[in-house]
């Protein structure tokens, strides 16, 4: 079967692709090897409850995503701009004076940052609220030298910045490039961390919800690339004048993984909600859990029932088992009250391939790539998130379009 275009893979930016393909016109087969879109972005749905196939947030500041998807269908719910951190003793907020106006005060006295600390965050905020990646020219450092050469605390470093930035980078040594640290932290610095009401799968959904169903071809995969023909599993075979191979799917050509971090995602019910806010809870201190998540209280929908759904982030490639598990139980207890056994265990996902390592100097060796009738996209292309997929797919689209 002819086609003009083969898009490999429904993650993020295959659908971008897609979408940019079909508002121009253009033919083209989407090509997903899983029963659903979404890629690394999805939720499974299982008795009674919404679990994110790892915990992750939308950012409200992705415009570009914001364009593609439907604002009033996906819902975004929101969290409160910065987190609770226990520092041994008890949680302290950190948060965003300018826009979480209300703990102020508690900003202001908490021990987890000095008067300059404070200070230096709305220095580098206001530094950093017009970043671009592509037009910073200054050395790449690894996030940890870089903020202290900014001048910050190690104490805040240790406290604050190593467990946020460590949920979102899922690593936590705080290697990862300065350039993508400052990218990070400018997205956060002029949006809020949001979850959909419905869970994160309504991202991919949305955009999915406006393609043709016929153009979208799911539980089907890509078994190898010769020249312009596209081989299924099944034996189907495509010729196709432009082949888009996004996320892993680049492998087929080169053979190259790309390198990513891990995390493993634990969720845990409870008959009442020990804390009632939307901060997400770090635990600098704890050498296994990096973040605790109270998901009822970012959106109800997470729980068809009278309870409460916990989200809870061990970083790295770490194997779950009960005894695991069990400790988990009693360092929520101890965080947060009640008997271990209240807390109980409902499911996991291990992810190894959770998220891009972008390593000091990443962006100097990234290069948009097209070879013949194949062009490669992803956010490892662009940059680790849902808006570096987003952007991926669509500079993907415009070579074909122009």
């Amino acid at each position: 079967m002819k086609v003009k275009n083969i898009i490999v893979g429904g993650g993020i930016s295959g659908l971008a692709c897609a979408k940019k393909l079909s508002e121009a016109g253009e033919e083209y087969i989407l090509i997903e090897k899983s029963d659903r879109v979404g890629g690394r972005v999805g939720s499974v749905y299982q008795d009674g409850y919404i679990f994110d196939i790892g915990f992750q947030v939308y950012n409200s500041a992705y415009a570009l995503t914001n364009s593609l998807i439907n604002l009033n269908e996906v819902d975004l719910q929101f969290f409160k701009p910065g987190a609770m951190i226990f520092d041994g003793n008890k949680f302290n907020i950190v948060s965003d004076p300018l826009r979480d106006q209300g703990q102020f005060f508690s900003n202001l006295f908490s021990n987890v940052s000095t008067l300059t600390d404070k200070l230096k965050v709305l220095s580098l905020k206001y530094s950093l609220k017009d970043y671009s990646i592509n037009k910073d020219k200054t050395d790449d450092l690894s996030t940890f030298e870089y903020l202290l050469q900014y001048g910050f605390s190690k104490k805040f470093i240790d406290l604050f910045f190593k467990p946020f930035f460590a949920g979102i980078f899922l690593e936590k040594e705080m290697e990862t490039s300065s350039k993508f640290f400052k990218y990070v932290f400018s997205n956060f610095s002029k949006g809020l961390a949001t979850l959909p009401s419905k869970g994160m799968q309504k991202i991919p959904d949305s955009i999915y919800n406006s393609l043709n169903r016929e153009c979208v071809l799911l539980d089907s995969d890509v078994s190898s690339i010769e020249g312009s023909e596209v081989i299924l599993d099944n034996g189907d075979v495509y010729q196709a004048s432009h082949v888009i191979l996004t996320g892993s799917s680049n492998k087929l050509i080169n053979g190259q993984e790309n390198q990513y971090n891990s995390v493993l995602n634990l969720y845990f019910r409870c008959e009442t909600a020990p804390v009632n806010n939307k901060y997400i809870h770090l635990f600098p201190k704890d050498d296994v859990i990096n973040n605790v998540v109270f998901l009822n209280s970012i959106s109800k929908e997470y729980s068809q029932f009278e309870d409460c759904l916990i989200s809870v982030s061990i970083i790295g490639d770490v194997n779950s088992d009960t005894s695991l598990v069990n400790s988990v139980q009693n360092k929520l207890s101890i965080y947060f009250g009640g008997e271990s056994n209240s807390y109980e265990f409902l499911k996991e996902f291990s992810i190894p391939k959770a998220t891009i390592f972008h390593k000091t100097n990443y962006f100097d060796c990234m290069r948009d790539v097209k070879l013949d009738n194949v062009i490669i996209a992803g956010d490892h292309t662009t940059y680790g998130s849902i808006e570096g997929a987003t952007i991926s797919g669509i500079k993907a689209a415009n070579k074909i379009i122009q």
